[in-house]
């Protein structure tokens, strides 16, 4: 597997592995990404600016999609009931993030969002970022396991300004980076 930047031509099957994304959600009773988001708009953005990211096999076939960037994170200045493990100067951040995270349901099961918060890991290194920060619903039981699993530390409470009709709260994380990790 290899996780690489996603092009134009990527964004039907980044809709698609959203859209199994979007139902896997459903099924745990969750209100995120129930209003339509993330929109093709939005992943074209990403796409644009360079941080959609996708999983592809051997074979050239997509698997996962996730937004990796580097830039300050709005929703991240306020956190309640906690905070975070590095600082961060304003408009230059310390930490990358990850968010829109997604496996196609064929393809569950196989370790694909490990791999992709691993991959995003070397990705902040290579950018020089001392860490790397993610949220989730709190009813993402699946998501709070593997961030636990894979040496995410529980940051505290923040809001997404994007939630529409959703709930808007969200548990933040955060992994500190070794330098010298691989």
């Amino acid at each position: 597997m290899l996780l690489r930047l996603a092009q134009g031509a990527d964004l039907g099957r980044i809709m698609e592995i959203l859209a199994d994304g979007r139902e896997a959600l459903a099924a745990l009773d969750i209100d995120q990404w129930q209003n339509g988001y993330p929109y093709q708009e939005t992943i074209a953005r990403d796409v644009e600016l360079r941080e959609s990211y996708v999983v592809e096999d051997n074979d050239g076939r997509l698997h996962a999609t996730a937004m990796i960037g580097f830039k300050e994170e709005n929703d991240y200045l306020l956190i309640e009931e906690g905070e975070w493990l590095t600082d961060s100067v304003p408009g230059k951040p310390a930490y990358a993030v990850v968010h829109r995270v997604a496996v196609a349901r064929e393809s569950r099961g196989r370790g694909l969002a490990a791999f992709v918060l691993r991959e995003a890991e070397k990705l902040a290194l290579s950018a020089g970022c001392q860490s790397v920060r993610i949220d989730t619903h709190p009813g993402n039981t699946p998501m709070l396991g593997l961030l636990k699993k894979q040496g995410y530390t529980r940051c505290g409470i923040i809001y997404i300004s994007h939630a529409g009709e959703s709930t808007p709260e969200r548990i933040a994380y955060e992994k500190l980076l070794a330098s010298s990790a691989r």
